[in-house]
């Protein structure tokens, strides 16, 4: 009766506005009326404690943190996360780093195929998510909390935590309490379109004290604020593939007098603009999801968590701005000259399983589950027509006995990827109890990725050779035969190159991790360790249309590769460790030492194509595979309460030695070819700290700040060696290039010096309402985009600022709310992957309004 009662008055409340009685009023979303700190529960070494009590820099967010800063998606919770950087293209396109650990990145086109794993660890709960290239975006409903884990955590999470770990701590249903909520939220964006929000949250025990269900339900679509303005695409004789049209400069000049390197523009070439395409806000983006999940108390000892999530996002547009337009004209802040539709449809599902009981005195944790993550990406690609091969796609020369001139079609082009990703893992954790003197936890993991990635880039605009048309043209490509392709059939007119890969990774462990009190509760050592046996492999085909120039009707298979062929399989097994120290020399108050390492899996190369010929000889081979790095970190840190619980302030000191670091290259006009491979590189060392501060300063008011400082260094400086046996230099440096490595001394990507943030927070109760008001700022220091001797950009310092207030009263709540109040306009990741100069920008001022029902 009285769940039906709670139900209807809810019911109610939501469609009719009203309100119910008091007397079922739950908590609103302000703060306790404590005046101690709050203690947060962490589960960071997979048993639950005291975040002040565990040895290792973690910062958390829970669920009413998350809601008080209007955090939903990533790109929101990182400005709160001192140590914590991105390089992104986009929502769900970031690549995240840790205490500075960057050597740049790509971009996210064919990131399946080509990328490196990531460094920092994503997790849904006991799910890992993390794909190369692209971060899994879990729109921040209904957490329990974000757990931020730094430093190398390879012995609890194993491969790809080996910078630390992100983890996203979801609410579980509740076995004893009907409970629900509805949030919804309205605002504009600062020269952009509004945004609009909805969640709705309900638990419902089904069997008093034995069965629950727990759903969410989310929709949110935020207004775009970046402009296609109006603009066009002329050839220019300095292009750097102009010379495929055969129209050589006379007398050192071209018919229409501009600047040229030897060759000219032919006359008659298409310009082409953007007019069908001019629009404002083209970026919208729309977070749609559910998440159910069901709690069967089996009895005293044993439970079982089913949950099952969905998520959609839809991107449209870009999410850079352009300094300049494809012509070279100066642009506004958030402007682009697009001459094609682009867009990124990103969509998961996670099924999981969690089976918690006890075997005597023991604790055991089974946890599955299976990630299906689909990515449908289309980008306009026109500016890659200024590069330094687009031309051979796009203009032939003079043939005078087939009674062709010298011609140039449309430099219009597009790059669309289809990639699908499957995550299963299995994990069985047996663990003691944790009052024992000597405790410990030893598991046993497996886990298989599945990366399914197509890219067809599509900037062939000469016409199609057919058995009618066989001059002038340029057959069409397919995959060869024997290769495992995702998609066997021959590509479109436009396509010119195009990735098929299947890329698999097979992950066996074993770990282990045990505390032993030499004086209980005082002074407690750790060691853990992680048995792992990577095996990896790559199929599929990458395909190129160089020689396939008049080749008769297609497909041609002259610039294509069966990487099948190449046998791309590698095992690579080993231990990573870690070790601890902890000395509580107050009741409140302890200091720690930390060494630890990480590791990642190494991967491959799509084609061992030679580069820098002297007398046509190659001096350098791409490898068909690059090794592991690995990470080791010596950490100094103290976690400290003070004044009875109201003040809070720690601190990390620590040394990371970075070694074989992977490293991506993509530098044609060096004569490192034009397609980006990977290797090992240089080392680094990153030398820094951390200092985090919550202080409640009285009743009502408090103040949380943090700060990182990370200076990082590149320790030394391998030379590029001749690896090609035929040239009389094999094995000797190559000096008729820059080294690529970069020099010694020079600091890592997306690495700034100075990261720090400060929020302040006043509560008060003013008769039956209870008030708040907020203010932050949050600032990020310079840093550059990209390490070595390759195409970096500086990214300047910038500072947002943030502000709230609102009132709550019984079991309503209302806020008005205003995000980078400024309208800072600063880039969080430069890059030419898109062949011109490319800055995604912070999301500029939004300001809105926040109601909010609980029952």
């Amino acid at each position: 009766m009285q769940l039906h009662s709670k139900l209807s008055c809810a019911i109610a409340a939501i469609l009719g506005g009203g309100a119910c009685s008091s007397a079922m009023a739950a908590d609103t979303e302000t703060a306790s009326s404590s005046d101690q700190i709050q203690e947060i529960i962490v589960t960071a070494q997979r048993r639950s404690e005291n975040i002040q009590n565990v040895p290792i820099a973690i910062q958390a967010l829970t669920g009413e943190t998350l809601s008080q800063l209007n955090v939903v998606n990533f790109d929101d919770m990182v400005k709160y996360l001192p140590n914590v950087t991105a390089s992104s293209g986009g929502p769900g396109q970031t690549q995240i780093f840790m205490r500075g650990l960057s050597v740049g990145d790509q971009g996210t086109q064919s990131g399946g195929s080509i990328n490196g794993f990531p460094n920092v660890a994503i997790y849904l709960d006991e799910q890992s998510g993390q794909l190369p290239g692209r971060n899994l975006d879990v729109y921040a409903a209904d957490l329990e909390r974000v757990e931020v884990l730094e430093g190398p955590q390879g012995t609890l999470f194993g491969a790809g935590a080996q910078a630390g770990v992100i983890r996203y701590i979801t609410n579980k249903p509740k076995l004893d309490v009907t409970e629900g909520s509805v949030t919804a939220g309205y605002g504009p964006t600062a020269g952009g379109d509004p945004n609009s929000d909805v969640t709705a949250v309900l638990n419902l025990p089904l069997i008093a004290n034995t069965l629950a269900i727990r759903g969410v339900i989310y929709d949110d679509n935020r207004g775009g604020y970046i402009n296609n303005v109006a603009g066009t695409f002329h050839r220019k004789n300095t292009d750097l593939g102009i010379h495929y049209a055969g129209y050589p400069a006379v007398g050192g000049a071209c018919p229409d007098g501009q600047p040229n390197n030897g060759y000219c523009v032919p006359p008659g070439s298409p310009s082409i603009n953007n007019a069908n395409l001019v629009a404002n806000a083209i970026n919208p983006v729309t977070y749609e999801g559910l998440r159910l999940s069901a709690l069967w108390n089996i009895h005293d000892d044993w439970n079982l968590l089913v949950q099952q999530s969905f998520q959609n996002m839809d991107a449209e547009g870009v999410f850079y701005q352009m300094p300049a337009s494809s012509d070279g004209v100066p642009l506004p802040p958030q402007s682009v000259t697009l001459f094609n539709p682009s867009y990124n449809k990103d969509r998961f599902e996670n099924t999981a399983l969690t089976v918690d009981g006890r075997v005597g005195e023991l604790k055991l944790v089974y946890a599955g589950a299976y990630l299906v993550r689909n990515i449908s990406q289309v980008q306009d690609y026109t500016n890659y027509s200024r590069g330094l091969y687009s031309d051979y796609y796009q203009c032939h020369g003079a043939e005078p006995g087939n009674g062709l001139s010298s011609t140039c079609y449309s430099p219009s082009t597009s790059w669309t990827e289809v990639e699908r990703n499957t995550h299963q893992s299995h994990e069985l954790r047996l663990s003691t109890p944790d009052e024992w003197r000597l405790r410990g936890i030893v598991g046993a993991f497996w886990e298989e990725l599945q990366i399914d990635d197509q890219l067809n880039w599509q900037y062939k605009t000469l016409p199609p050779c057919t058995t009618s048309v066989t001059v002038g043209c340029l057959t069409n490509v397919g995959p060869p035969a024997g290769s495992s392709v995702n998609d066997p059939s021959v590509r479109n007119d436009n396509t010119a190159f195009f990735n098929d890969v299947k890329r698999g990774y097979r992950q066996t462990a074993a770990f282990t991790s045990v505390d032993f009190d030499i004086i209980p509760k005082v002074l407690t050592v750790t060691a853990g360790t992680r048995y792992y046996r990577f095996v990896n492999d790559e199929k599929g085909a990458v395909v190129g249309s160089f020689s396939c120039y008049e080749a008769g009707p297609g497909p041609c298979y002259a610039s294509a590769t069966n990487i099948d062929a190449e046998n791309l399989h590698t095992t690579y097994q080993g231990a990573k460790s870690r070790g601890n120290v902890t000395w509580h020399f107050l009741p409140d108050a302890l200091v720690y030492y930390t060494w630890s390492q990480g590791f990642r899996p190494g991967g491959f190369n799509r084609a061992s194509t030679g580069h820098l010929p002297v007398n046509g000889i190659p001096q350098y081979f791409v490898p068909t595979t690059y090794a592991p790095d690995s990470l080791v970190n010596n950490e100094l840190g103290f976690k400290t309460l003070w004044f009875s619980h109201r003040l809070e302030l720690n601190g990390a000191l620590y040394q990371e030695d970075w070694t074989n670091t992977q490293v991506q290259f993509f530098d044609p006009q060096s004569g490192l070819g034009n397609l980006t491979f990977a290797t090992n590189a240089a080392n680094y060392r990153v030398r820094g700290g951390e200092l985090q501060v919550i202080g409640r300063v009285m009743d009502g008011l408090s103040i949380q700040g943090s700060m990182s400082y990370n200076d990082s260094r590149q320790t030394n400086s391998p030379d590029l060696i001749n690896n090609n046996p035929l040239s009389p230099t094999f094995g000797r440096p190559i000096l008729s290039v820059p080294n690529p490595y970069g020099a010694v001394g020079s600091r890592l990507a997306n690495s700034p010096m100075m990261q720090a943030n400060l929020r302040v927070r006043y509560e008060r109760s003013i008769g039956d309402y209870k008030a708040f008001c907020q203010a932050g700022a949050q600032h990020i220091g310079d840093s550059i985009s990209a390490t070595g001797n390759i195409i970096s950009y500086d990214q300047p310092g910038y500072t947002t600022y943030d502000a709230a207030i609102g009132v709550a009263k019984d079991n309503w709540n209302a806020q008005i709310f205003g995000q980078n109040l400024t309208s800072v306009n600063a880039s969080t990741g430069t890059s030419a992957g898109q062949f011109v100069e490319t800055e995604t920008v912070t999301r500029p001022r939004v300001a809105g309004v926040k109601v909010g029902y609980k029952f």
